[in-house]
């Protein structure tokens, strides 16, 4: 009896390690997106006039993160805010290191996260503030022979995607590209751009969108992209043309993400003074209360919330916008916590007949009592 026991807590802890290791390989392969209020840049010296204008320069790359729109620069509205640049300075330092026997000097910024959302607001500029994690599988094709890409057999073309997503706020999940990924997805699935099956395989990992690519060699180290962007809403194609892997992989993650900009940046603006009402329905008890509450209060485009009415599991809430309804949706989407519903069906009753005033109950049809319904997953 003691020898099975001692063998029961052997495995036992056997397992305990394997599931460790597991999740520690995962979160190693899971990149979270660089602080979006921080960024650096090269510099001549170290002077005022040199700094300011580099600070200028990094802020510019910050309202890109933060928005989501890579033009946002150039718009009159960001021209006072990149002015201002030096005074909405946190903390700056320099650093430097030796490139082929010159010294190459850097600054690095922290710009202040509640003044410059705030400022952007007073502009109507978009925040971006929910990112969709974004899961990226390649296959490749040379002479003819297609394979998997693992990145980790490729340090510069790796290094490069994950500085591209850092850059424009992208949160990038790599897969493991372990036994389970080469048993689960094939080459093929992922050369005929099967979708089933490349859901299948990213089930295990953390992700809102799929970016899958298939690039093929060309002359000169030269490779030639087809891309999928696959997420709730269906799937979006773009190509790349001819560049080298880095540059390939970084032009499919800067198109990716402007496609999910589009999709998710919120619109500022766009609200009306009325606010929107939302039934929630499977509220069961007061932690689900609390939960809802808390994902409400953390969207984006919602800039106030207000219980109105309760029925049983069912909750009203108007909610105030600085965004469309449309941005809410794709926020409460985005969140995996709710479910879109159809508004209930009830009977309500028929204008009166003529001649008869009386109303007929027996129809159905569909009253509205509130502009979206949603279900909250327990």
């Amino acid at each position: 009896m003691r020898v099975k026991l001692r063998r029961m807590k052997t495995r036992s802890m056997a397992l305990i390690v394997g599931l460790v290791l597991a999740l520690s390989a995962f979160a190693a392969l899971a990149e979270e997106a660089a602080d979006l209020y921080a960024a650096e840049t090269r510099v001549t010296d170290e002077g005022n006039e040199t700094r300011n204008a580099a600070l200028s320069e990094l802020l510019a790359s910050v309202l890109v993160r933060v928005s989501g729109n890579t033009g946002i620069a150039g718009q009159p509205a960001a021209r006072d805010l990149l002015g201002s640049a030096p005074s909405l300075v946190q903390q700056y330092r320099y650093r430097s290191e030796e490139r082929d026997g010159a010294v190459i000097r850097y600054l690095w910024a922290r710009f202040d996260q509640p003044v410059i959302e705030r400022m952007m607001r007073e502009r109507n500029l978009p925040v971006w503030a929910q990112r969709p994690r974004v899961l990226l599988w390649v296959a490749t094709e040379r002479a003819g022979k297609r394979t998997l890409l693992n990145l980790e057999s490729e340090p510069q073309a790796r290094a490069a995607a994950l500085a591209r997503a850092q850059q424009r706020g992208m949160p990038l999940q790599l897969p493991l590209m372990d036994l389970e990924d080469q048993g689960t997805l094939t080459t093929a699935d992922l050369w005929s751009d099967y979708q089933p099956g490349i859901q299948l395989a990213s089930a295990r990992y953390p992700h809102q969108s799929i970016l899958a690519g298939r690039m093929t060699a060309q002359g000169g180290k030269k490779w030639r992209g087809a891309w999928s962007l696959i997420g709730r809403d269906g799937s979006h194609s773009f190509q790349s043309p001819a560049l080298g892997m880095d540059e390939a992989l970084a032009f499919a993650i800067d198109q990716a993400q402007n496609l999910l900009a589009a999709r998710y940046a919120p619109v500022p603006g766009a609200g009306g003074s009325a606010g929107t009402l939302v039934r929630f329905s499977d509220v069961y008890d007061l932690a689900a209360y609390g939960r809802l509450v808390a994902l409400l209060d953390a969207l984006e485009p919602v800039r106030q919330v207000a219980l109105r009415r309760v029925d049983h599991h069912n909750f009203w809430f108007e909610l105030q916008l600085r965004g469309s309804e449309q941005d809410l949706e794709h926020a409460l989407e985005a969140g995996g916590q709710v479910f879109s519903e159809p508004p209930p069906t009830r009977p309500v009753p028929l204008a009166a007949q003529a001649g008869t005033g009386a109303s007929d109950h027996r129809a159905s049809a569909i009253e509205p009592e509130a502009e979206l319904y949603y279900r909250l997953l327990n």
